[in-house]
């Protein structure tokens, strides 16, 4: 059976984890749709990808039988709210949030991890969104869901998400909605 999830949430969530977790578990492939909106072939944030790019990219994933999809977007990702099994929103604290942004953002600077170059006006200007995402980005993006007559699972941790994907994949998508 298709396994197909769509995870958003503001920075630092724990949206890829649990995405890349819930690929090992159930052998499903996931995206970050990061990799998606912003252009790829600069080497700073801040540049977004075409659009015409971002929709080819989106429906090539989208015409996969299984897929996991994640991030803080909604407004152009119609399709795959309509074609996901289940849409989970994670919540956690702001606060907790705002620990794993730092910490990231540690780690790409002592260079544990290899990414995009990145500024403290960056990392500002990232702390600063997340304060807002809950009220400006994730109500909206809810909304929409609602809109397009599509049920979101909120949980505010990754194991809480897992422990859902997990229970829905065992009885089957077909039941899913």
């Amino acid at each position: 059976m298709a396994v197909r999830i769509h995870i958003i949430g503001g920075p630092g969530s724990g949206k890829t984890f649990a995405a890349r977790q819930l690929s090992r578990r159930l052998g499903v492939p996931a995206y970050d749709l990061d990799d998606l909106f912003w252009n790829s072939s600069v080497q700073s944030y801040g540049l977004r990808a075409s659009e015409t790019d971002r929709e080819a990219k989106l429906m090539a994933i989208l015409q996969q039988p299984d897929w996991i999809v994640e991030g803080v977007y909604y407004s152009w990702l119609r399709p795959s709210f309509e074609k996901a099994h289940v849409i989970f929103a994670l919540r956690p604290n702001v606060l907790l949030r705002d620990y794993r942004i730092l910490k990231r953002f540690v780690g790409r600077k002592l260079w544990m991890v290899s990414t995009k170059r990145e500024g403290v006006p960056d990392l500002l200007r990232l702390l600063s969104w997340n304060h807002r995402y809950d009220a400006d980005n994730l109500a909206p993006a809810i909304a929409f869901i609602d809109g397009l007559q599509r049920e979101v699972v909120t949980v505010e941790s990754p194991s809480e998400l897992l422990d859902h994907a997990e229970a829905i994949s065992s009885i089957g998508q077909a039941e899913v909605k």
